[in-house]
């Protein structure tokens, strides 16, 4: 399980390589979701329910999918596990778009910006990437 666990995680920071406008970054989450949901008896299934329409903010996708996961692991009824993926889908969204764009990024783009006034131009966009991507 652990193995799953590593090569699910590694996978979510390709989530976004699969955005399209019919599922948006549902093939992502599925493609995160894999390994997962290998073995699970109705594993298939579940993959092609993950692979549905998915609109949350990428960098929290982690979240939903193991959110989901556990929930086809414990044997929830899809209708269920349905209504758990759209109430990620809006909370997540949410949060993120907030969490990062409204916060996250500001911040870290202050403080490059006070580090290359400061000090230098290298150690500024040095500061900023390393913290943005932390």
């Amino acid at each position: 399980m652990k193995a799953a666990l590593v090569a699910s995680w590694l996978r979510s920071f390709t989530v976004q390589g699969s955005w399209n406008y019919e599922r948006l970054i549902g093939l992502g989450v599925a493609f995160a979701m894999e390994p997962l949901l290998r073995g699970l008896p109705r594993g298939p299934a579940a993959l092609a329910r993950t692979a549905a329409f998915f609109n949350a903010h990428p960098y929290l996708t982690g979240l939903a999918a193991g959110a989901l996961a556990k929930a086809e692991h414990e044997g929830h009824p899809p209708e269920q596990i349905d209504r758990l993926r759209t109430g990620l889908v809006s909370s997540l969204g949410s949060v993120g778009d907030k969490l990062v764009w409204a916060g996250w990024l500001p911040l870290t783009s202050a403080l490059g910006l006070v580090v290359t006034v400061l000090g230098s131009p290298l150690a500024g966009v040095a500061v900023f990437l390393v913290l943005y991507n932390a």
